[in-house]
């Protein structure tokens, strides 16, 4: 039966740099079965008279905020074919992504929209008074600037998110999300990178917030003249020449399992 001497001083350290925390932990483990797997028993050991076990990878720290195991190591202790010792360490999740930590980055974009209106929703129109006195007026859609907020998590998952990116990219959140109302925050990307041979995956959310919202105005065109007419006005069928359209499916972003970073 497997026996496990936890933390001991001997070998044990912490470090703090800009970069977080790193701390070793060291276990002794004896009762292990000789052969070709005898580091792996010790690496993954639990002794079954406490309950204590080896901390596994991603696991986090049982007194210390914020660290995470990001490595392991066994060695055979000295004259001994059923006795090793386990170096445990923790680390930040800022060095890379662990299983129950989440990393958010927060940045921007530098886009370009369409605009009809004005910030006080007044229509955007050019007047013209030809000689006769007759004013004439063309209503404009003209680009803006459009530097929107972009919010980003990465974190680690045991399964591929395949399926859950081909259901969530290119969708709007159909409820309040993050601080922002409905359809105001695209999820623009749901990557992933796996590691361990497939046992787990490195997940990277992306979204855009546009606090205007997602949907698109359009608006009626005269054939014959080409302008738009003076007399529109939005309405609740799109039938009075302004018309609203949201060209995402909607989804509920609750459902990823993210955290709050508002």
């Amino acid at each position: 039966m497997m026996q496990i001497t936890e933390d001991l001083l001997l070998g044990a350290k912490f470090t703090y740099t800009r970069a977080g925390g790193s701390l070793l932990r060291v276990f002794d483990v004896s009762g292990l079965t000789p052969g070709k797997d005898t580091l792996v028993q010790a690496a993954t050991a639990t002794d079954a008279g406490t309950g204590a076990h080896v901390p596994r990878y991603g696991e986090s720290h049982p007194a210390v905020y914020g660290l995470f195991v990001n490595a392991i190591e066994a060695v055979p202790l000295e004259n001994a074919r059923t006795a090793a010792r386990v170096v445990v360490r923790y680390g930040s999740p800022e060095l890379g992504p662990a299983p129950d930590a989440v990393q958010i980055i927060i940045s921007g974009t530098n886009q370009r929209k369409l605009v009809s209106t004005l910030p006080d929703g007044s229509p955007i129109i050019v007047k013209y008074t030809d000689p006769s006195g007759n004013v004439l007026q063309d209503r404009l859609q003209i680009p803006v600037l459009s530097p929107n907020t972009t919010l980003q998590f990465v974190r680690l998952e045991p399964r591929s998110p395949l399926g859950r990116s081909a259901r969530f990219r290119r969708t709007v959140n159909s409820t309040a999300w993050q601080g922002g109302a409905a359809k105001t925050w695209l999820c623009r990307a749901v990557d992933a990178r796996s590691q361990n041979n497939g046992s787990r995956f490195a997940v990277r959310y992306v979204f855009e917030y546009d606090p205007d919202g997602w949907e698109q105005l359009e608006y009626f065109v005269d054939r014959y003249t080409g302008k738009v007419p003076d007399d529109i006005q939005p309405s609740p069928n799109n039938d009075k020449g302004i018309a609203k359209f949201l060209p995402y499916l909607r989804k509920d972003f609750s459902q990823l399992g993210l955290p709050n970073a508002f």
